[in-house]
């Protein structure tokens, strides 16, 4: 079944201790929304912010009546949130963005325009990244490639927190049971057609982010859970010794007279062992120190219609 002609959006905003850029995001949000003619839902999956955004939020919805507001029971991370909000969705087209304007909303309508032009899954690409290099960066350019070699998908910026995908897709991958510890790697695995946009990127006005060095070995803690340190390995032997380009289209094509040079090659195998490493640190830290439920990967308190 093709994509209606006038499809729904559903906008999920993970948000998490965002009571201050809450206003002006929604006012862009729907703003954008109304100017492209999109017809819209917003969900908005509070993940146990210890600050008032519930109750921004709670006002938020008194002014604009489509939208949907959970209320996690504690801080379960991004992706939880992410899953939360997909959960309760009726759109079409299933939209992700930060809730930090790191991102810009003005940007929805060209990952929108993809989607309805063929692809499954929209990944943004942030353009002049006002992030620091020695925190954010440099850690995300790391990710990215070994990431990429690991799973066999190009994707030139897997951290970038605005993306589109159609509701089959999605659905999809909120089915799986267990649900994904990293929804959008899930989602570049499982598409057919993906489309890589560039989007802006803002400087961070308000709060601190929670990107840390710890997050970057969580994030590779949960990479290795969810695709396994076997998988992951074979398809990043196969990357170096083969020479094979795995395009983000999902096409496999052969590399014209090229190959992996040996320095990219050891370059590769060093930092992936190295982050690999650092994941049974922090997997090891996880059970020592923070014990979570079989089968608790988020609970909603409430959900405001």
């Amino acid at each position: 079944m093709g994509m209606p002609d006038n499809p729904t959006i559903s906008i999920t905003v993970p948000v998490y201790n965002n009571a201050a850029s809450l206003p002006q995001l929604h006012e862009r949000l729907v703003s954008t929304l109304r100017a492209a003619g999109l017809e819209h839902e917003i969900i908005y999956a509070n993940d146990g912010s210890t600050d008032n955004s519930y109750e921004i939020l709670a006002g938020l919805r008194d002014g604009e009546g489509r939208v949907k507001i959970l209320d996690l029971v504690k801080n379960y991370g991004q992706s939880a949130a992410i899953l939360a909000a997909i959960s309760k969705t009726s759109g079409d087209i299933i939209v992700t963005i930060d809730a930090d304007l790191q991102n810009h909303p003005e940007d929805i309508p060209a990952l929108v325009a993809a989607i309805r032009n063929g692809a499954d899954f929209a990944s943004g690409i942030r353009l002049n990244r006002q992030d620091s290099l020695l925190t954010r960066r440099g850690p995300s350019w790391l990710v990215n490639r070994l990431v990429g070699h690991a799973l066999g998908v190009n994707l030139r910026d897997w951290g970038c927190g605005l993306n589109a995908i159609t509701s089959v897709l999605a659905m999809d991958i909120s089915a799986q049971n267990p649900p994904p510890a990293l929804p959008k790697a899930e989602a570049a695995l499982m598409a057919s057609c993906i489309a890589q946009i560039q989007v802006g990127h803002s400087e961070r006005e308000h709060g601190r982010s929670e990107y840390t060095a710890w997050r970057l070995l969580c994030f590779s803690a949960g990479f290795l859970r969810s695709f396994s340190i076997r998988r992951s390995f074979c398809r990043l032997f196969t990357r170096l010794t083969t020479g094979i380009d795995l395009r983000a289209h999902g096409s496999m094509k052969e590399t014209s007279g090229t190959s992996t040079g040996a320095g990219e090659k050891a370059a590769a195998v060093l930092a992936w062992t190295l982050l690999a490493g650092a994941a049974v640190i922090v997997q090891l830290g996880a059970l020592l120190y923070r014990s979570t439920a079989a089968g608790d990967h988020f609970r909603i308190r409430e959900i405001l219609e």
